[in-house]
């Protein structure tokens, strides 16, 4: 039985810690809120219609939404304009060109600036409709929110 390089031998709530989970966790003053339940993340890809990729998924059952150095990521049990369904739910409702088969990450609160995943787990660029794709993963992007802190 092969075992995938990125995972790591540490567990914690039933499943191995990648290491995108685990360099969120060392980030030094992450604010972090109370990880979601599977049934909350079920819900949540409901009511958006939508399937969060898996290191979404791990994301939320372990941190619900994260904060640090300006960073803030959207999720699930956290503050109201971080909720992940309340934001991408606006963003449909505000923005007609808004693309349904994607969700708000963060929200990067100047002109209408958006980082948005889609179900594969790539990260685009959003403002006013002009979508780019800008990495192929969630961790890729992480690396670039920690380099604004460096």
């Amino acid at each position: 039985c092969k075992r995938k390089s990125r995972l790591l031998e540490e567990k914690s709530g039933g499943f191995l810690m990648s290491n995108f989970i685990n360099k969120i966790k060392s980030i030094k003053h992450v604010e972090f809120s109370k990880g979601a339940t599977k049934e909350q993340v079920r819900d949540a890809e409901k009511t958006l219609q939508l399937k969060f990729p898996k290191d979404y998924s791990d994301y939320l059952n372990v941190f619900g939404c994260i904060s640090f150095f300006g960073t803030e990521w959207t999720g699930l049990n956290g503050a109201d304009y971080l909720n992940v369904v309340d934001a991408t739910a606006e963003a449909r409702e505000t923005y007609s060109d808004f693309p349904i088969n994607m969700f708000i990450i963060e929200d990067l609160g100047f002109d209408g600036y958006l980082i948005l995943s889609n179900t594969k787990g790539d990260i685009f660029e959003w403002q006013h409709g002009n979508c780019t794709k800008i990495y192929t993963s969630l961790e890729d992007y992480l690396n670039e929110c920690l380099e604004r802190i460096d």
